[in-house]
């Protein structure tokens, strides 16, 4: 029910997600309190499907990357495609953003939270390692706070934040250009 689940992500964003009721969620998804339960178990429910719904976004992007030539391709392709899924998204990952800020949201997630991001980090951490980067293990976690930052940055201000700019910087800062991608160590250097 998508409906039910844009409800909730609105009403938990605007006021929090303790204090906001499933009776509240029904409401304004527009639908009884006994259909929504049909479907969700409660408030905690809503709030996994939400955050799966951002984790398949995320997964969506590591499949846009799998199909990389050359470790600079696919992470190239992985930081662009989790920036379009924002620009794409943006109320969407907006309110994620303002969601994962309550403390509330935390506990109600518990273990999965904690397995979400360690995915993540762990595929960013094949994908440095198999470009030879050097300590992949933390470069992945690195990698993994610009990329997020960028995100949250440009959820903030999508018309002046330079989304595309950021994100090849991000890419050259983990992936330098090589003579081989045309360009020579004086632009390494410049940038």
């Amino acid at each position: 029910m998508p409906s039910t689940l844009a409800a909730a992500l609105r009403l938990f964003g605007r006021h929090g997600y303790a204090a906001t009721s499933v009776r509240r969620i029904a409401e304004e998804a527009g639908i009884s309190q006994g259909l929504l339960y049909n479907y969700y178990d409660g408030k905690g429910a809503l709030l996994r499907a939400i955050f799966e719904r951002s984790m398949e976004q995320v997964q969506a992007s590591f499949a846009v990357a799998a199909g990389g030539t050359s470790p600079r391709d696919r992470l190239e392709r992985l930081v662009r495609a989790a920036l379009g899924t924002v620009r794409e998204n943006l109320a969407f990952w907006r309110l994620t953003y303002q969601l994962r800020m309550q403390p509330g949201v935390l506990e109600g997630l518990g273990d999965a939270l904690r397995a979400w991001p360690e995915a993540i980090r762990l595929h960013l951490e094949g994908l440095l390692r198999d470009a030879g980067v050097a300590s992949p293990e933390v470069e992945a976690r690195v990698l993994f706070a610009a990329i997020d930052g960028a995100a949250q940055h440009f959820a903030l201000d999508p018309d002046r934040y330079p989304v595309d700019d950021v994100a090849a910087a991000i890419v050259r800062r983990f992936l330098p250009p090589t003579p081989a991608d045309g360009c020579g160590p004086e632009q390494e250097t410049s940038s």
